[in-house]
Protein backbone atom coordinates (compact mmCIF):
# COMPACT_ATOMS: atom_id res chain seq x y z
CA UNK A 1 0.00 0.00 0.00
CA UNK A 2 1.38 3.39 -0.97
CA UNK A 3 1.27 6.90 1.04
CA UNK A 4 -1.63 7.63 -1.29
CA UNK A 5 -3.89 5.31 -0.29
CA UNK A 6 -3.29 5.56 3.52
CA UNK A 7 -4.02 9.30 3.52
CA UNK A 8 -7.03 8.20 1.58
CA UNK A 9 -8.31 6.92 5.02
CA UNK A 10 -7.81 10.44 6.38
CA UNK A 11 -10.07 12.10 3.93
CA UNK A 12 -12.56 14.10 5.45
CA UNK A 13 -10.62 14.70 8.71
CA UNK A 14 -10.19 18.46 8.43
CA UNK A 15 -13.40 19.02 7.29
CA UNK A 16 -14.48 16.84 10.56
CA UNK A 17 -12.50 19.00 13.11
CA UNK A 18 -13.33 21.67 11.45
CA UNK A 19 -17.09 21.04 12.31
CA UNK A 20 -16.71 19.26 15.76
CA UNK A 21 -14.79 22.41 17.11
CA UNK A 22 -17.42 25.24 16.66
CA UNK A 23 -19.99 22.38 17.76
CA UNK A 24 -18.21 22.42 20.86
CA UNK A 25 -17.97 25.67 21.38
CA UNK A 26 -21.39 26.90 20.50
CA UNK A 27 -22.72 23.77 22.43
CA UNK A 28 -21.19 24.29 25.59
CA UNK A 29 -21.21 28.31 25.87
CA UNK A 30 -25.13 27.95 25.48
CA UNK A 31 -25.38 24.94 27.88
CA UNK A 32 -24.95 26.76 31.12
CA UNK A 33 -26.79 29.76 30.71
CA UNK A 34 -29.34 27.95 29.39
CA UNK A 35 -29.17 25.66 32.60
CA UNK A 36 -28.98 28.28 35.13
CA UNK A 37 -31.81 29.91 33.56
CA UNK A 38 -33.95 26.87 33.68
CA UNK A 39 -32.97 25.90 36.90
CA UNK A 40 -33.97 29.59 38.23
CA UNK A 41 -37.72 28.80 36.91
CA UNK A 42 -37.77 25.91 38.55
CA UNK A 43 -36.74 27.85 42.28
CA UNK A 44 -35.13 26.17 45.39
CA UNK A 45 -37.56 23.50 45.92
CA UNK A 46 -36.83 21.49 42.95
CA UNK A 47 -36.86 17.93 43.29
CA UNK A 48 -34.68 15.47 41.64
CA UNK A 49 -37.27 15.47 38.73
CA UNK A 50 -37.31 18.92 37.55
CA UNK A 51 -33.46 19.52 37.98
CA UNK A 52 -32.91 16.46 35.67
CA UNK A 53 -35.46 17.82 32.93
CA UNK A 54 -33.86 20.98 33.34
CA UNK A 55 -30.37 19.65 32.59
CA UNK A 56 -32.20 17.94 29.84
CA UNK A 57 -33.73 20.93 28.56
CA UNK A 58 -30.52 22.71 27.98
CA UNK A 59 -28.75 19.93 26.73
CA UNK A 60 -31.39 19.36 24.24
CA UNK A 61 -31.45 23.22 23.21
CA UNK A 62 -27.54 23.58 23.03
CA UNK A 63 -27.34 20.52 21.47
CA UNK A 64 -29.59 21.29 18.36
CA UNK A 65 -28.68 25.40 18.19
CA UNK A 66 -24.56 23.78 17.68
CA UNK A 67 -26.00 21.07 15.10
CA UNK A 68 -28.12 23.42 12.92
CA UNK A 69 -24.99 26.08 13.06
CA UNK A 70 -22.44 23.58 12.36
CA UNK A 71 -24.63 21.48 9.23
CA UNK A 72 -23.08 23.25 6.57
CA UNK A 73 -19.76 21.64 7.53
CA UNK A 74 -21.12 18.35 8.42
CA UNK A 75 -22.40 18.36 4.64
CA UNK A 76 -19.15 19.10 3.29
CA UNK A 77 -17.48 16.30 5.74
CA UNK A 78 -20.11 13.59 4.45
CA UNK A 79 -19.08 14.92 0.69
CA UNK A 80 -15.74 14.70 1.56
CA UNK A 81 -15.82 11.18 2.38
CA UNK A 82 -17.85 10.06 -0.24
CA UNK A 83 -15.93 11.26 -3.10
CA UNK A 84 -15.53 8.08 -5.44
CA UNK A 85 -12.08 9.94 -7.24
CA UNK A 86 -9.61 9.32 -4.88
CA UNK A 87 -7.05 11.96 -6.56
CA UNK A 88 -9.82 15.09 -6.25
CA UNK A 89 -10.30 13.94 -2.51
CA UNK A 90 -6.96 14.21 -2.11
CA UNK A 91 -7.10 17.76 -3.20
CA UNK A 92 -10.48 18.84 -2.35
CA UNK A 93 -10.31 21.31 0.70
CA UNK A 94 -12.96 22.26 3.08
CA UNK A 95 -13.55 25.50 1.30
CA UNK A 96 -13.62 24.14 -1.59
CA UNK A 97 -16.26 21.62 -0.83
CA UNK A 98 -18.27 24.00 0.79
CA UNK A 99 -18.18 26.22 -2.02
CA UNK A 100 -19.38 23.52 -4.67
CA UNK A 101 -22.12 22.86 -2.31
CA UNK A 102 -23.04 26.17 -2.37
CA UNK A 103 -22.83 26.41 -6.37
CA UNK A 104 -24.92 23.56 -6.68
CA UNK A 105 -27.16 23.57 -4.08
CA UNK A 106 -27.19 27.08 -2.32
CA UNK A 107 -28.60 27.16 1.10
CA UNK A 108 -30.65 24.17 0.41
CA UNK A 109 -27.60 22.26 -0.15
CA UNK A 110 -25.47 23.77 2.77
CA UNK A 111 -28.50 22.89 4.95
CA UNK A 112 -29.28 19.12 3.81
CA UNK A 113 -29.79 17.21 6.40
CA UNK A 114 -30.11 19.67 9.14
CA UNK A 115 -33.74 18.01 10.31
CA UNK A 116 -32.27 14.65 11.16
CA UNK A 117 -29.11 15.97 12.40
CA UNK A 118 -30.43 18.29 15.13
CA UNK A 119 -33.02 15.40 15.90
CA UNK A 120 -30.38 13.11 16.57
CA UNK A 121 -28.08 15.72 18.77
CA UNK A 122 -30.30 17.69 20.72
CA UNK A 123 -31.51 14.40 22.74
CA UNK A 124 -27.94 13.10 22.44
CA UNK A 125 -26.71 16.30 24.17
CA UNK A 126 -29.72 16.24 26.76
CA UNK A 127 -29.11 12.58 27.58
CA UNK A 128 -25.32 13.05 28.20
CA UNK A 129 -26.38 16.17 30.63
CA UNK A 130 -28.71 13.80 32.82
CA UNK A 131 -25.61 11.28 32.94
CA UNK A 132 -22.98 13.75 33.91
CA UNK A 133 -26.01 14.88 36.67
CA UNK A 134 -25.89 11.23 37.92
CA UNK A 135 -22.67 10.65 38.29
CA UNK A 136 -21.40 13.44 40.58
Amino acid sequence: MTLQNYRVLWTGVGAQLARDVPFSAICWSTLEPIRRKLLGLVGEEGNAASVLGANFAAGFVAGSLAAGATCPLDVAKTRRQIEKDTEKAMRMTTRQTLTEIWRSGGIKGLFTGVGPRVARAGPSVGRSECSAVKTQ
